[in-house]
């Protein structure tokens, strides 16, 4: 059917232009004519009924195309849908009916929402990661000397991401919530990158140091220029003008090329048609401008619609900045004299008077311009003319009244003041005195418009109102706005405020730092929750060292384990000091792991709260340049562990320190101080975790120990007052042969493990070079101390009972008497570790075994023991 449509009215349009080309003498007949007539009339129907919105009498109820949401109801293209910094809208059918792509790229838009890479699109366009990665390159890579090219990327890339959202849009719409997902990230990208274009051009114009004129001539034109070139106030003005002319004139592609139903250059078709069959009607009966409003009578009502559209896009072209296109649609629609008129504004200039003796060139501009001007403000003020035309004539003439009610968005009301204080600030330079007294009236300043756009509802909008600062040069109001919506801000928001903070820092130093570290800092915080920890490490990087770490400290502490190695190094490659980063980060979870009633206790009998306790050690293992610290908080933590018997949790500790801990703290020490001893601090970290390293062996040597006590081979079970047959016999030898076997295995192994174990033991207790967990060099901290020396009266002990249970259950009884022996000594002095309770309970041990091995415990021979054994 649509197919049809467009095919039938493109052959009607075909018709019409061959009518009009013909000669009026050659006409067709009248009653071809009429026909003609009236499949234009129902051409014209059908297209209403195919567009989105409704039409009442001649009027349509619609939104601006190019100026945003409506203050109110006007007449505007029906078929028009543009998107507005303020809204998006939903492509609809333009002037010829069509959807605006083609056939089978609906049929595609309608299939490809069945797959779940259209959500996905839309998800990724709309995620705030569509632009942190972009924005953070951008920054490092350009230098902040050049501000403005780093300005000039972000609005380049807001700019890409823009145009990519928008051409998704027809692939759903037939998705309420992606579409409505869609304009809603289309209008902040939109704003946002408004925003960034104004911040160029403001500081561009206040870079720009080229303005020169040289043209002497004394021509309207001249006295302007010099006006610009003196005058840095209205220079502002006219880039706050070119701005928001430049944001219109983007939308511009999205209108349709045809604003009416002309079948040639002929103004007012329909009405000359009805004048040359005499079919007046109520219309005008001359074909000149001015005959409407002369005669008091209407057009055709067709043409009275393709008026009110022609106008209506003058206007848009106007102000989009674009005149000339202004004037050469005028041309083409057959009303060269509204092109005139729109001409009409430029400057005077003849370049012939700056040097008489060059060839003669052309002269420019309006002679009477002030005449001109003065007919457009009294034509502002006739009645019987649209709004439409009312507002392209106050452009013109600087009627600001006259402008403000086709002013639909707040981007439109800023520009028809900026449009009318350039205005007013150029002819008071001119000096005309034809202009009227109300045009003078219109008391216009910079302090002025900003209050009565404050007032405006779209003011609160953070883009607006952000805008408005920069244009008043306002930065303490930029810094205070940015400061005031950061707690409310997404991500999207607030990685906003960040850059244009970071650029305004380099533009203005030192002003309010505080504002730009709490954005900062806000900033890296949604880049944690968004997963962009490579940017979060490096906007960390821009703080001072202390906020640095901190902030740090927090962002990091959450990372899976196998991303911290990414993170440390991108910390070093922005030069982070990541080895105080992970201190905190241990010290937190440290402070923070207490234990509880409630606490879990895992497979490897560790509790959820020893386990994170544990786990907190690989932050400090992440660069070798920590592994001293690491290694001293690691016998802490086991020393703590071991005070609570907790011996698990303590081997999970020490396994979690690589086996080259000691080489690489000798290295490290060794890059910067060559070889030179270790400091006292090293030195008693590396003998402590040596003795830790020795107890612990002990305890895993007595449990292999016990559990190959434990499994004792079986004896073969037989019944004595049972007769077995021969073959029973047979299996029963069988089975004794390998019982034998097992049983001389198990004692060979054990009598190894054994060994082993009273080996370990007794290095534990006769540690060299002063005793097990005694510094090598004299330490300061007294806490370490104290621990040192509870530790050792709890573990020694022990120790010395559980190899006195090894020795006696594998029948060394000489051996645990002659054990006496050390644990008298004064060399070792291991005595005076035990209490008078554990001191009987070893002699009464000690006394037993005399017993059972017939020695004397006070006259026995010297020691058996080997001592080289430790």
């Amino acid at each position: 059917f649509q197919h049809y449509y467009i095919t039938n009215n493109l052959r009607c349009c075909n018709k019409m232009a061959e009518y009009s080309c013909t000669p009026l003498q050659e006409k067709p007949s009248l009653k071809y004519a009429d026909r003609l007539h009236d499949i234009k009339r129902a051409i014209c129907t059908l297209d209403e009924s195919l567009t989105p919105s409704k039409r009442i009498g001649n009027k349509s109820i619609g939104l601006s195309p190019m100026f945003g949401t409506p203050l109110k109801n006007r007449q505007s293209f029906d078929s028009i849908a543009l998107l507005d910094h303020q809204n998006v809208l939903t492509p609809s059918r333009s002037a010829l009916g069509t959807t605006g792509m083609e056939l089978s790229q609906i049929s595609i838009s309608e299939s490809v929402l069945q797959h779940p890479e259209v959500a996905a699109t839309v998800n990724k366009i709309t995620s705030a990661n569509s632009l942190i990665k972009g924005f953070s390159k951008v920054y490092k890579e350009i230098s902040t000397e050049d501000v403005l090219s780093v300005v000039s990327s972000y609005t380049v890339q807001c700019e890409e991401l823009y145009q990519h959202s928008k051409n998704m849009l027809p692939s759903v719409k037939h998705s309420k919530r992606l579409s409505q997902q869609l304009k809603d990230a289309c209008s902040e990208i939109a704003n946002e990158r408004y925003t960034w274009k104004l911040l160029g051009a403001i500081y561009q114009n206040k870079l720009d140091t080229s303005l020169d004129d040289t043209n002497d001539t004394d021509s309207h034109l001249s006295t302007i220029n010099k006006l610009y070139t003196r005058d840095e106030e209205i220079r502002h003005y006219q880039v706050v003008l070119d701005w928001l002319e430049s944001n219109a004139a983007e939308l511009l592609p999205d209108l349709p090329t045809k604003v009416g139903y002309f079948s040639g250059k002929v103004s007012w078709e329909n009405t000359f048609h009805s004048l040359c069959n005499q079919k007046l009607k109520k219309t005008v009966t001359s074909m000149d401008p001015d005959a409407p409003m002369r005669e008091g009578a209407p057009l055709n009502e067709i043409d009275l619609e393709d008026q009110a559209r022609l106008v209506k896009h003058l206007f848009y072209l106007v102000r989009a900045g674009q005149s000339d296109e202004a004037q050469k649609l005028c041309i083409e629609s057959g009303q060269c004299w509204r092109a005139a008129v729109i001409d009409g504004w430029r400057l005077y200039n003849d370049p012939n008077y700056s040097d008489l003796s060059q060839q003669r060139e052309s002269v420019e501009g309006n002679t009477n311009r002030a005449l001109w001007k003065n007919c457009c403000w009294e034509f502002c003020n006739s009645s019987g003319i649209s709004t439409e035309e009312r507002a392209l004539y106050g452009v013109l003439s600087g009627n600001l009244q006259a402008v403000l009610p086709e002013c639909n968005s707040f981007h439109d009301v800023l520009w028809a003041h900026f449009k009318t204080l350039i205005d007013q600030h150029v002819e008071n330079e001119l000096c005309d005195s034809m202009l009227p007294q109300t045009f003078w009236k219109q008391t216009l300043s910079l302090e002025t418009i900003l209050d009565t756009m404050g007032k405006m509802k779209q003011s609160s909008n953070l883009y607006s109102r952000l805008q408005l600062q920069l244009i008043a040069g306002d930065l303490a109001g930029v810094l205070k706005t940015a400061s005031d919506h950061l707690e409310s801000a997404g991500v999207s928001e607030r990685r906003f405020l960040s850059h244009l903070l970071l650029v305004l820092e380099v533009l203005h130093p030192g002003q309010a730092p505080h504002v730009l570290y709490g954005s900062l800092s806000k900033y890296i915080l949604s880049l944690r929750e968004e997963e962009c920890l490579e940017e979060a490490v490096y906007y960390a990087s821009l703080l001072p060292p202390d906020l640095q770490v901190a902030l740090l400290s927090e962002v990091l502490s959450d990372v899976e384990e196998v991303l911290r190695a990414q993170c440390v190094q991108h910390a070093i490659e922005n030069n982070v000091p990541i080895e105080e980063v992970t201190m905190q980060i241990y010290q937190k979870i440290i402070s923070e792991s207490s234990p509880s009633n409630n606490d879990v206790i895992s497979v490897a009998n560790i509790s959820d709260t020893d386990a994170k306790i544990v786990s907190a050690v690989s932050w400090l293992l992440l660069t070798e340049g920590q592994r001293s610290a690491a290694l001293r908080e690691a016998n802490r933590l086991i020393r703590r562990f071991l005070g609570a018997r907790k011996h698990a949790p303590a081997c999970a500790v020490f396994e979690m320190l690589p086996p080259d801990t000691i080489e690489v703290i000798h290295r490290e020490w060794s890059k910067e101080y060559q070889n030179t001893s270790l400091p006292p601090d090293d030195t008693n970290a590396v003998r402590e975790y040596l003795c830790l390293q020795a107890y612990l062996d002990t305890h895993q040597a007595y449990s292999d120990w016990c559990s190959h006590s434990a499994n004792r081979p079986s004896t073969p079970h037989c019944n004595p007052d049972r007769t077995i047959t021969f073959s029973e016999q047979v299996a029963q030898e069988e089975k004794k042969k390998s019982y034998d076997m097992s049983l001389q295995r198990w004692e060979q192994n054990l009598t190894v493990q054994t060994q082993l174990t009273r080996d370990k033991m007794l290095n534990v207790l006769l540690f060299i070079d002063g005793g097990w967990l005694i510094d090598e060099v004299e330490g300061t901290d007294n806490t370490r101390i104290e621990q040192l020396e509870a530790l050792r009266g709890q573990c020694i002990p022990s120790t010395t009972f559980l190899l006195v249970n090894v020795l006696r259950e594998s029948g060394q009884d000489q051996a645990v008497v002659e054990l006496c022996e050390y644990i008298a000594s004064e060399q070792y002095q291991l005595y005076k570790l035990f209490n008078q309770q554990q001191l009987k309970d070893l002699l009464d041990k000690v006394y037993d075994s005399s017993i059972r091995c017939e020695c004397d415990p006070l006259q026995y021979n010297a020691p058996a023991i080997d001592e080289t054994a430790s």
